[in-house]
């Protein structure tokens, strides 16, 4: 049985809606990922994917209500831990991509310092090393030229600013990353890019990914397994082969009506 980095269980969830009406987001959510695997979380939009990728980390707004359920990453109880853990934890063991990278950036500040500060504010380091922090987490997302480093967020492309704020997620190497429809916001080409660096990553880095999408032929090369979600329930889970090609649930089924199933190596299981 693979070890667990992150453990969910009985995670519910509820927004206050104006007039005070309470609308459940999540709803008894329990799943586990394992030390170094690549889980993918797949559904429509509005299905809760995004808050449960905001909770994750305890960065739910204050329209949201935990009901039920913990959240254990490694040795932390997120939903308990104080505001002063949650500031070490977040960027340093576990860091969340959003998927607009021009809201996620100052486009008053250069994108270096940028990357520099979230270094600066987990470890105590003199400007040089937060620089050459920054500088090294830029060239792992393939942004090594120093021009990037000086450039404000408005003088790149899409995908530029993407691998800026995958940079910002690793430059303090947190162990666990949250990537929340990372590819949404770019044309199809420059997604296939940033995919394929999410793969490259994933492999050098050892890193323990949770994949969030709504396309599931993004999942195809990238995850092992694969989490079903729909209207704020898992409905299905397990080897990302089999559950695309024995999918269970009907939703599942149209989820993947779009794309051909990957084929089903042998040995492959659930998750235990």
């Amino acid at each position: 049985m693979m070890e667990s980095l992150l453990e969910v269980n009985n995670l519910t969830i509820n927004h206050c809606e104006p007039g005070g009406k309470e609308r459940r987001t999540l709803d008894d959510l329990t799943f586990k990922i394992g030390f170094g695997e690549t889980v993918g979380l797949l559904g429509e939009s509005a299905c809760g994917k995004t808050t449960l990728a905001l909770a994750l980390l305890h960065l739910l707004p204050k329209s949201a209500r935990v009901e039920c359920g913990s959240i254990r990453l490694g040795k932390h109880d997120i939903l308990r831990a104080s505001e002063c853990t949650l500031q070490e934890i977040r960027g340093a063991e576990a860091a969340i991509i959003f998927q607009e990278p021009a809201l996620a950036l100052n486009p008053f500040m250069r994108v270096g310092d940028q990357v520099a500060e979230v270094a600066r504010a987990h470890a105590n380091r003199n400007g040089h090393s937060y620089r050459k922090a920054a500088e090294l987490a830029l060239a792992e997302v393939g942004l090594g030229d120093t021009r990037v480093y000086r450039a404000y967020p408005h003088q790149l492309s899409s995908g530029q600013r993407q691998r800026v704020a995958i940079a910002q997620a690793l430059v303090c190497k947190p162990s666990f990353l949250i990537a929340d429809e990372p590819t949404s916001a770019l044309d199809s080409a420059t997604a296939c890019e940033v995919l394929d660096l999410f793969k490259d990553l994933k492999q050098r880095l050892q890193l323990t990914l949770l994949f969030i999408t709504h396309n599931p032929a993004l999942l195809v090369s990238l995850a092992d397994r694969v989490l079903i979600m729909q209207l704020g329930r898992l409905i299905e889970e397990g080897c990302l082969a089999e559950v695309y090609q024995r999918p269970k649930q009907l939703y599942t089924q149209d989820l993947l009506q779009s794309i051909p199933p990957p084929p089903l190596a042998a040995g492959d299981s659930n998750y235990d």
